[in-house]
């Protein structure tokens, strides 16, 4: 996972024009010099110039798995003239996890991500144009398949402008399923889920079923249609992608962290009591 970093970085550090955009939005110039991660208490920081990075709230960022800590490390080294938080999704990710603004638990996300399944981009094909609604059966029905397979239920695709029913078995095997992520990793996948306008399309990422920009692709697809019959613009949707993409890609390196954590620790246990 430590190749994640130095492909954030690389995305990061675009000389695209059109993302000079974001500057707009900067709040601050850049104030340090260089990056680094350091550990404490089993938890891994992020420094800027040997002082400790910190939350809007005033904590110490701090993260449970070094691979992420480098990997926010690199949003920010990646920074130039202007520190850009539009772009970096890591650190917003890992600062609403901590400061939690929202006073949430893991059950209101939960709850929240579970109420989204009937509006899934993926269950409401086109009514009007026989040949997106073709297109449509052939890119989605594979992945409904896997989402069917992999969680044992049944899902009905909508009919007409009334969002189809999400049974209460499905949303019992579901809410499992969320559940046994921790509020950081859930709070990821819910950014993930935004972005795409469609959990099982978050949750075949989150299952490795499928890559990042090939989800984004999906949940574009009407669009992306649209595009090849009328044009588009040469950058302006490219980059729109690439946004949506490292979005996704942020949320995914959050939640794969938190579980990889886990099950190390779930690991030394078990090999502790076996000594």
């Amino acid at each position: 996972m430590l190749s994640i970093s130095i492909a954030f970085t690389r995305l990061l550090r675009t000389t695209c024009p059109s993302c000079n955009r974001f500057q707009s939005y900067a709040t601050r110039k850049r104030f340090y010099r260089g990056t680094s991660v350091i550990q404490s208490d089993n938890k891994w920081e992020i420094t800027l110039d040997h002082r400790r990075l910190k939350t809007p709230n005033g904590r110490t960022l701090a993260v449970d798995s070094e691979p992420l800590a480098r990997a926010i490390a690199a949003e920010w080294d990646a920074q130039t003239e202007h520190i850009a938080q539009p772009t970096m999704h890591l650190t917003a990710l890992c600062n609403t996890a901590l400061d939690n603004p929202g006073k949430l638990t893991s059950h209101d996300i939960a709850t929240y991500l579970l109420d989204y399944f009937s509006t899934d981009t993926l269950l409401f094909y086109s009514e009007d144009e026989r040949e997106l609604q073709v297109l449509q059966e052939k890119k989605w029905t594979p992945v409904l398949d896997w989402f069917e397979k992999r969680f044992n239920v049944k899902q009905e695709v909508a009919t007409g402008l009334l969002p189809p029913p999400v049974t209460n078995d499905t949303r019992a095997v579901l809410a499992r399923y969320l559940l046994s992520y921790n509020f950081t990793a859930l709070s990821a996948m819910s950014f993930g889920v935004e972005a795409l306008k469609s959990p099982i399309l978050m949750l075949a990422c989150v299952e490795r079923h499928i890559e990042p920009k090939d989800a984004v692709l999906l949940a574009r697809l009407e669009e992306e249609y649209q595009l090849m019959r009328w044009g588009r613009v040469p950058w302006a949707h490219e980059l729109n992608q690439a946004e949506l993409t490292s979005r996704v890609a942020a949320s995914l390196l959050v939640i794969h962290s938190s579980v990889e954590k886990h099950s190390a620790k779930a690991k030394a246990t078990a090999e502790e009591q076996s000594q």
